[in-house]
């Protein structure tokens, strides 16, 4: 991997701890939180949508976001 990739991966989990410290309780409009998912939650926008069916219209801390993303990611998918 070059290094410039490297230094540009660090510097986005480095950005995003510090966000983690200082925004967990600060609350963000699901729509902002969809915009950037790949970046606070290592999901995809599609994982994102899924996991949050009919929590659309409400505003999450990055916390309660990332339990409700996980809580769904260990569901098992029904036959």
């Amino acid at each position: 991997m070059p290094k410039g990739k490297i230094a540009d991966e660090t510097a986005a989990n480095q950005a995003v701890e510090e966000s983690e410290k200082v925004s967990d309780q600060r609350k963000f409009p699901y729509e902002v939180l969809k915009e950037s998912c790949m970046k606070l939650f290592r999901v995809t926008s599609s994982t994102f949508i899924g996991a949050t069916v009919g929590r659309e219209n409400g505003s999450y801390s990055i916390a309660e976001m990332r339990i409700i993303i996980d809580e769904w990611l260990k569901k098992e998918v029904k036959k």
